[in-house]
C-alpha cells in the first residue's frame, strides 16, 4: 500500500508539470490532462498517439511500457510500444542502455501491423544490417552501418521501383526542411551533392557538398565555405522511425478532438518567381504595345485563381477602368506558362492570385502576388 501511494503521488506531481508546459503553448483557458504514468519505481504507461507523441487518455492510440528515469528524461531498459485497441499487436520492442542510447536487436510495426524496419541499434546509431519497409508492406531500403557510418546497399520508391542497386545510383535524402540529391558510389556519396528547401518547387540550391569514394571534401552554404564535417545524413533514424519521438516527451500540439496543422505550400513557378515575373512581362508587353496609354493615369486590378493543376483561371478585373484593356491582359494572362499548384498536406488545391498594373504618364507596372489560401 505504502509503495502504490508513492507511485500516484509521482504520477500526480508529473501530470501537473505537463498542465504547465501545455497551458504556456496553447490558450491560457485551455486545460489538458496528459499523464505519465509511474505504476512502479520507474515503469511508466505512456499513451501516445499515431505519431508517437504524448496526449490525453480519452484519444491515445498507443501505449509505451517503458522504464523511464524522468530526472534524466530518459528511457532505460527494454520497451514496447503496442496498439492500444489491440494489445496483442506490437508496434515497436527494443531496449535502451543505462545511458538511455538505443542499443541492441529493434522491430518496428505500422498500425496496421505490417512490418516497418528491423535491425541493431548500438550507442543510438544504427548497427549492422537494416531493412526498411513502406506501410503497403514493399521494400523501402536496406542499409549497413559499421561503426556508425552508413552505406545504403538498395532503395526503392513508392511504386516499387527499384532506384539503387549495389549501392549505385541517383539519391534523395529528405531531412524535413531540407532535402539533398546526388548519387551514390558503393552506398556512399560521391561527386557533387546539393540540398534545397524541401518545398521549394524549384529546388534552388542552398548548399553542395563534394565528395570522393565516400569521403567529404568541402562543402559551401550560406556562411561560406566550409571542410570540418558533411552536413548530409545519408538514414536518421530520426527521420525514419516515428517510435524516436517518444524519447523527446512531447505533447501533441493537437489536442483530442483537435485539428490537426495542415502542411500548406503555396502555388510557384518551377523555374522561379524572377523568371515567372519575365513571364508575365513577355506575354501583356506585346499588347500593351498596341494600346494607347499615354493618357492612363489608374490602375486595373485583376484578381483569378491557380487551379489544382497549375493553370489560371476564373480571371476577372477588380474595376471598371478601361474594360476593354482588362480583358485584353486577362486575354494575355492566360497564356502563362503552368504553375506547380498549391498543396493542403500534398494534396493539390487551388490558390487565388491577384495582378495589378499601375498606368502614369504613359508607362506601366505590374506586380502579383499569391493570396493566402483559406482552408474550409
Amino acid at each position: 500500500m505504502k509503495s502504490t501511494l508513492s507511485a500516484t503521488i509521482i504520477t500526480l506531481f508529473i501530470c501537473s508539470t505537463a498542465f504547465c508546459q501545455i497551458q504556456k503553448s496553447t490558450s491560457p483557458f485551455a486545460v489538458r490532462r496528459v499523464r505519465i504514468n509511474f505504476v512502479a519505481k520507474d515503469s511508466v504507461n505512456l499513451l501516445l498517439n499515431e505519431e508517437f507523441d504524448l496526449i490525453e487518455d480519452s484519444c491515445a492510440q498507443i501505449v509505451r511500457y517503458a522504464h523511464l528515469n524522468m530526472k534524466d528524461r530518459k528511457f532505460t531498459g527494454n520497451f514496447k510500444d503496442v496498439l492500444r485497441a489491440d494489445t496483442g499487436l506490437v508496434l515497436t520492442e527494443g531496449s535502451y542502455n543505462s545511458d538511455g542510447l538505443k542499443d541492441g536487436r529493434f522491430v518496428a510495426h505500422y498500425m496496421n501491423g505490417t512490418l516497418q524496419a528491423k535491425g541493431s541499434f548500438k550507442n543510438n546509431s544504427f548497427d549492422g544490417h537494416w531493412d526498411l519497409y513502406y506501410e503497403d508492406g514493399k521494400p523501402q531500403l536496406s542499409l549497413d552501418a559499421v561503426n556508425s557510418e552508413i552505406s545504403i546497399a538498395d532503395a526503392w520508391d513508392k511504386d516499387g521501383k527499384k532506384i539503387i542497386t549495389g549501392g549505385k545510383g541517383p539519391y534523395l535524402i529528405n531531412m524535413g526542411m531540407i532535402s539533398w540529391k546526388g548519387k551514390l558510389l558503393n552506398g556512399k556519396p560521391d561527386g557533387t551533392w546539393r540540398a534545397y528547401k524541401t518545398d521549394d518547387a524549384t529546388t534552388t540550391t542552398v548548399v553542395t557538398e563534394e565528395f570522393k569514394n565516400g569521403v567529404f571534401k568541402k562543402g559551401n552554404g550560406p556562411l561560406g565555405d566550409y571542410t570540418d564535417a558533411s552536413r548530409l545524413v545519408l538514414a536518421d533514424p530520426n527521420n525514419l522511425l516515428p517510435f524516436t519521438r517518444t524519447e523527446k516527451l512531447r505533447v501533441s500540439a493537437v489536442p483530442c478532438n483537435g485539428v490537426k496543422r495542415k502542411h500548406i505550400v503555396g502555388a510557384q513557378y518551377s523555374y522561379g518567381l524572377r523568371v515567372f515575373n519575365e513571364e508575365i512581362k513577355n506575354v501583356v508587353s506585346p499588347y500593351i504595345s498596341k494600346v494607347n496609354i499615354s493618357t492612363f493615369e489608374n490602375e486595373i486590378n485583376i484578381q483569378g485563381y491557380v487551379n489544382e493543376y497549375g493553370d489560371l483561371e476564373g480571371m476577372r478585373a477588380e474595376s471598371t477602368f478601361r474594360g476593354d484593356v482588362a480583358n485584353g491582359l486577362i486575354q494575355q494572362l492566360s497564356r502563362l506558362p503552368r504553375l506547380t499548384p498549391a498543396t493542403v498536406d500534398g494534396k493539390p488545391t487551388k490558390q487565388k492570385i491577384a495582378f495589378k498594373f499601375t498606368f502614369t504618364k504613359g508607362l506601366y507596372t505590374f506586380s502579383y502576388q499569391f493570396l493566402p489560401i483559406t482552408l474550409n
